[in-house]
């Protein structure tokens, strides 16, 4: 998913660079798409979606065709440019979107999936590429998804100049293809989460970033800090507490030797 307008631009260019790795791994399937080119209009708030047994959205727009592409996808990639200190516009948009995708198996439409995120960016400002990157390990800790993020700084000209940055997108590229979306074994211990997840790590990111209610008072109940994702202190704090839970299973049920 690209969202520069620009179809030559820095962001395309490396998203083109990690499809060729894909491609260069084996990979065949694989589906690009240009919001530039797209009708998606903004969210409305009305949380019809989360009403529907499948991913969908009441707005009559190409969403509809994008839905489906997500849900069967084993990895996803947004590529985007910073643009005043954040994602682009068309970017946010079709995020807020995502919202329908939640419908007809909520969490478990995005869990065990890949998220690559593409990011250029004209400054090292910390509160321009920085806010894009702990927005999506937000997302990607909530969602239960693996993330992988490519950072290229333009103020040196079009990453076009920059064999080693097009060599790492497509070496990434290259690492996921065959790639598929992991089996969800672990279910969310928080009351009324329906979350499924592959591994107590990505169960403890969810924990971490969930601000939901149910979640916010699983963590004070527990002593826990509402750090969210902005480190890895959190997720790893619950990992190990989870951890331990699993280890005290076993060992109460594990047949006695004598």
């Amino acid at each position: 998913m690209e969202a520069s307008p620009n179809r030559d631009g820095s962001s395309v260019t490396l998203a083109r660079s990690f499809i060729e790795g894909l491609r260069e791994g084996g990979e065949a399937e694989v589906s690009e798409l240009f919001l530039g080119d797209m009708d998606v209009r903004p969210c409305i708030g009305c949380w019809r979606c989360l009403e529907m047994r499948e991913p969908g959205c009441v707005i009559e727009d190409d969403m509809a065709g994008v839905y489906p592409l997500l849900r069967a996808a084993d990895v996803i990639v947004f590529a985007t440019p910073i643009y005043w200190w954040h994602i682009a516009g068309q970017m946010k948009v079709f995020l807020d979107r995502l919202e329908g995708l939640l419908a007809g198996g909520g969490l478990n439409n995005l869990s065990g999936k890949a998220l690559v995120l593409i990011l250029t960016h004209l400054t090292e400002d910390p509160d321009g590429v920085w806010l894009a990157v702990r927005m999506f390990r937000s997302i990607a800790g909530w969602a239960g998804m693996r993330l992988e993020v490519v950072r290229y700084r333009s103020d040196t000209g079009h990453v076009s100049g920059s064999g080693e940055k097009l060599e790492e997108a497509r070496r990434l590229g290259r690492s996921l293809a065959g790639w598929r979306a992991l089996e969800l074994t672990i279910g969310c211990p928080v009351e009324g989460c329906r979350g499924m997840f592959p591994s107590v790590d990505a169960l403890a990111r969810h924990m971490a970033a969930g601000a939901g209610l149910n979640h916010r008072a699983w963590r004070r109940e527990h002593g826990l800090e509402d750090r969210g994702m902005a480190d890895d202190e959190l997720w790893k704090q619950i990992a190990g507490m989870l951890n331990m839970r699993v280890h005290e299973r076993g060992r109460r049920s594990a047949p006695e030797r004598g």
